[in-house]
């Protein structure tokens, strides 16, 4: 019976000693697992949530690239440029609740969309990437927000003066004496630059040689001058919103549109 005993103790031993072993050591995090890494890029917003599940967000839908830099994401998710805090640690990643944001009025859809991507951003609780994709998570694990990485931009390091543009009525005209229209890309998918008038601001998509520009928010300044520049102005947006493509030739920029016709051409500018 001693004996018996004795083994006894050993056995409970050696399961309590193999319990302590494990326990000390770490678990492997799966290979799957990339460290999420948000700053240094522009992410294009691809699909949100809605009631009716996942939604794939159109071409032109008012969309231009996030920026998460120094605590603060940016962006515009339909019709308003805005931007608010985050913290991220690890995979969790917080969204203030408090947004700073212009307040244009869009189409309706847009309006709807922009609320329901804000709304899931500040519903967010985890985010997991991988390679170029990005995902914002809620609490359970539903996919709130897909993201894609934008590449690097070949169009950047350059301000492009524009030479001609497709008028509806004219075709391809010059601009009007004595006005300057400009183009300037940014690394994060952004763009800025003059229509003769006003000052505008758009993003860009970029992706297999695809060029898409989104509409232009302008500031509204009396244009100087003769109507025809506020006209030339509008017509410029109009022939920016058919961009599919483009090509770069030496100093010279080419926008074309989907069936590989001109759209505008632009010099980049020798500072």
């Amino acid at each position: 019976m001693q004996q018996t005993h004795s083994c006894l103790a050993v056995a409970m031993m050696v399961v309590a000693l193999s319990g302590a072993v494990s326990a000390a050591e770490p678990v492997a995090e799966s290979p799957d697992r990339q460290p999420v890494n948000l700053a240094g890029r522009g992410w294009q917003l691809v699909g949100y949530q809605s009631a009716n599940g996942l939604v794939e967000i159109a071409a032109n839908a008012g969309v231009t690239p996030f920026r998460f830099e120094d605590g603060q994401v940016s962006g515009r998710a339909g019709c308003n440029q805005f931007s608010g805090s985050y913290t991220l640690d690890g995979d969790r990643l917080v969204i203030g609740a408090s947004m700073a944001s212009t307040m244009m009025a869009c189409p309706e859809p847009l309006m709807q969309q922009e609320q329901a991507v804000i709304a899931a951003l500040t519903a967010a609780k985890t985010v997991r990437q991988s390679g170029e994709r990005l995902e914002l998570l809620d609490d359970t694990g539903v996919t709130l927000l897909v993201w894609r990485a934008l590449p690097a931009s070949p169009l950047v390091d350059n301000v492009w003066m524009l030479e001609a543009y497709r008028h509806d009525r004219q075709g391809l005209v010059a601009p009007m004496e004595n006005t300057q229209i400009s183009l300037d890309f940014h690394d994060q998918g952004t763009l800025n630059g003059s229509d003769g008038c006003n000052r505008y601001v758009s993003g860009y998509v970029l992706e297999s040689g695809r060029l898409r520009i989104g509409p232009l928010a302008t500031t509204r300044m009396a244009c100087r001058g003769p109507d025809a520049v506020a006209e030339q102005a509008t017509a410029y947006a109009n022939a920016l919103s058919l961009v599919s493509g483009y090509r770069i030739e030496g100093p010279r920029l080419t926008l074309i549109d989907a069936k590989g016709e001109v759209v505008a051409r632009f010099q980049a500018r020798s500072d």
